[in-house]
């Protein structure tokens, strides 16, 4: 066995201590960056050498084997995470939708539909006692003029609505377009540069945790380390260039797509119950249907509607119900939108107990691998000691 093989063994030891430090260094510094992974440096014992002993056959070890470095990852929790992040996203654009439009309603309040179907109402009753008083008769279509205004308001605003959100899906498919694009671009490098693309891999998962909030996504990775993206709900595959369809999304843009829904639905039962109160109010309007062109008979003499009363009882019950199953809906929205923010809160915090950077433990790691490449630096200068004597010591003089 020649000397020099405690020299090779001294040296093994001080690359993987060098190696220690340095990812332990890596860690400390990126102890504040979003997305880093922490690493850490995998070893082994190297492959010993054959020695013949006084008993046979024997092993004699030939120091370290620096294998790795790798991130800390969990693939369970990064799925939990992304999971939760998609319905979150989802509850949170179906909760600020439905929030809209409560506050385009305005109910309950003085200067909503309801509040302008009552006292257009209560002219009609007051005009029932004096049909003749040309007063009450031009109070009736200021009421009425006061309702189509409402009406119209709340009609324009709820298309405004509807252009909102369909700018919003737009913006949101081409931010998940870029996002797909640049995950795709990441999969090409990882794959050029093989399982030890660290920073590569996290600056992927973070576009991928992104992604999660736009759509809900799962995410399985191929034998070569690219990722394949495929939709939850239907494994579609998610690929540049490619449309996905917003009610299978999930994530924000199926939020949108339902909310626009929801919008629309809203819309059409508003119309119907103002067109059925301007049909109820006889001929003091020239045209009922649709909300947005409803207009006052300002020159007709009036006529008092038969049914009036139980007509437009029949109305405000219906408008009624619309109000309270919107504010149920909102409400149900934001019980969701906590719950889900609370997973989110418990999964983060999981998944940075195994990802994230612990300061404690990396100053710990950096006494405990000093100590290790100063023992090797130690025996790499005894085995020079060794050399010396043996080659400069021991000369024929």
């Amino acid at each position: 066995m020649s000397t020099f093989h405690t020299l090779e063994t001294g040296r093994r030891g001080l690359s993987a201590g060098q190696a220690s430090l340095s990812t332990t260094g890596h860690n400390i510094a990126n102890a504040n960056t979003k997305g880093y992974s922490r690493q850490q440096v995998n070893t082994s014992s190297a492959a010993s050498l054959e020695v013949w002993t006084s008993q046979g056959k024997g092993q004699l070890g030939t120091g370290v084997s620096v294998d790795s470095v790798m991130r800390v990852r969990d693939r369970f929790l990064d799925q939990q995470y992304r999971g939760h992040t998609a319905e979150l996203a989802e509850w949170q654009t179906k909760s600020e939708a439905l929030g809209n439009v409560e506050t385009i309603l305005g109910e309950p309040g003085e200067n909503g539909l309801n509040a302008s179907m009552g006292r257009l109402w209560s002219a009609w009753q007051d005009l029932e006692s004096d049909p003749s008083n040309a007063a009450v008769q031009a109070v009736v279509k200021e009421r009425a003029q006061a309702f189509a205004d409402v009406a119209k308001t709340i009609d324009r605003s709820m298309g405004d609505l509807k252009v909102e959100l369909t700018d919003r899906t737009a913006a949101a498919q081409t931010e998940a377009q870029t996002l797909i694009s640049r995950i795709e671009e990441l999969n090409k490098h990882i794959s050029q540069n093989g399982a030890q693309a660290n920073d590569l891999r996290d600056a992927r998962d973070a576009a991928v945790d992104e992604l999660s909030q736009l759509m809900d996504i799962k995410v399985t990775e191929k034998a070569d380390g690219s990722y394949a993206l495929a939709l939850a709900s239907n494994n579609q595959p998610v690929k540049s260039g490619e449309p996905v369809e917003l009610q299978a999304a999930g994530g924000k843009l199926g939020g949108l797509g339902q909310s626009l829904t929801t919008v629309e639905n809203y819309q059409q039962k508003i119309n119907t119950a103002v067109t059925e109160f301007a049909q109820a109010n006889g001929n003091v309007f020239e045209t009922t249907s649709p909300a947005g062109e409803l207009s006052v008979a300002t020159d007709a003499p009036l006529e008092l509607p038969k049914g009036l009363d139980e007509d437009v009882k029949n109305v405000q019950a219906d408008f009624r119900a619309i109000v309270s199953g919107l504010g149920a809906e909102g409400q149900t929205a934001g019980y969701a939108v906590s719950a889900q923010e609370q997973l989110i809160v418990s999964t983060e915090n999981r998944r940075q107990a195994v990802t994230g950077v612990s300061l404690d433990e990396e100053m710990s790691n950096l006494v405990k691998f000093q100590h290790a490449y100063n023992a090797a630096a130690r025996l790499v200068s005894t085995t020079d000691e060794m050399l010396d004597t043996i080659i400069n010591r021991m000369a024929a003089r």
